[in-house]
């Protein structure tokens, strides 16, 4: 009976329908004009739109493309009524790119680019890279009012919220408009999205941007966001484990540090930690160190549930790449009262509370041994 239950189910999956291919979005050959003018966002994608973007008084439509690095929008919004307080929002969010990724959110009115929802819109040096310009639909009839108005917006990669590592770059885009019609209304909200979604799935980014980015993600890389200073990669946990430099200048322990921790590295010595200040594997390729976390030993106690972690990056040129994430100082630890790399490139951190830890090197990262722990 299960050979025959197993027949089946492998013949089911045979036939079963193959997963549509996500066609990139169109790559211009020039970058467009940013002007309101949409004509020459052309050959462009343009989504399917539900019946929720389209209201009574108003509606919404879009159109996008891609240049080199960067993300073109065309958006239009039909609207009886155009108010100082009328906005579209923006959302893009990839699905790929890893757990604990989000969106952004960027806000546009007929000004240009405005300050997002608090909290979910890009950081203060990625907004100031995008650019937007708007123009009035003419009413019908000379003197007419405008019936409405296109948006034309430029969001480049540096200002994208955390996209894939190495897998193909699928993007949820959504358009929201509110509309305002009368001073102390209600505004009318209509979305080119349903439950937060495309109607008809993701569209997806030219797999160029990589390249063009200058971007080389190592294979465990879920997800990668930009930093003022340069590139973070994160696996399926939240802290990074992959780092590039902006500039092709080969990367320091300040500069590793202002990347990852800024404002939240502490010094070894001024938690009682001897880690030397200089490390080094055989082949003299640099480990640079940064040490986070709250110090679980004040005013001659111990607190549970701080504790200090340390984290290795072996730097070759301008990126870096994690070798170890440890604890070295928690209240069932100790303190680390020994942190010594061998010749061969093994690692030995012996504890306070007598244990000592040994760390083999291989495949460009340290791994735990059972032999010769304590």
């Amino acid at each position: 009976m299960l050979p025959l239950i197993l027949a089946v189910a492998l013949n089911a999956h045979a036939h079963a329908p193959a997963e549509k291919a996500i066609k990139p979005l169109p790559m211009l050959s020039k970058a467009p004009k940013i002007d309101g003018e949409l004509k020459d966002l052309s050959p462009a994608f343009d989504p399917k739109v539900p019946k929720s973007a389209k209201g009574e008084s108003s509606s919404i439509d879009y159109k996008a493309a891609f240049f080199k690095d960067t993300l073109l929008l065309g958006i239009t919004v039909n609207d009886d009524v155009i108010d100082a307080e009328d906005f579209v929002d923006v959302s893009l969010f990839f699905p790929d790119s890893g757990t604990t990724s989000r969106g952004f959110v960027y806000r546009f009115g007929k000004d240009g680019l405005k300050a997002s929802p608090e909290g979910a819109g890009p950081p203060e040096w990625a907004a100031k890279l995008i650019t937007a310009a708007s123009k009035d639909i003419p009413g019908k009839g000379k003197g007419a009012p405008a019936k409405g108005w296109t948006l034309e917006a430029s969001i480049p990669a540096r200002a994208f919220p955390r996209f894939q590592g190495t897998k193909a770059l699928n993007v949820e885009i959504c358009v929201d408009y509110s509309d305002t019609d009368k001073a102390g209304t209600a505004a009318v909200k209509s979305t080119t999205c349903t439950s937060g979604s495309m109607a008809g799935g993701p569209t997806r980014l030219p797999d160029e941007l990589r390249k063009n980015l200058k971007v080389q993600p190592s294979a465990d890389v879920e997800g990668v966001e930009a930093h003022e200073s340069g590139w973070l990669g994160f696996s399926k946990l939240h802290y990074p484990n992959w780092a590039q430099n902006l500039t092709e200048a080969p990367f320091t322990k300040e500069s590793l540090v202002e990347l990852i921790a800024p404002g939240q590295s502490i010094d070894p010595a001024s938690v009682g930690l001897p880690i030397p200040e200089k490390l080094e594997l055989p082949d003299n390729r640099p480990l640079l160190l940064v040490l986070t976390g709250k110090n679980p030993y004040l005013k001659n106690e111990c607190i549970g549930g701080n504790e200090l972690r340390v984290a290795l990056y072996v730097g070759q040129g301008n990126m870096a790449r994690r070798a170890l994430e440890w604890p070295v100082s928690t209240c069932s630890l100790g303190r680390a009262a020994r942190f010594e790399l061998t010749p061969e490139g093994g690692l030995i951190i012996g504890y306070t509370n007598g244990s000592t830890v040994h760390f083999t090197w291989g495949d460009d990262h340290f791994e735990r041994s059972e032999m010769g722990t304590r």
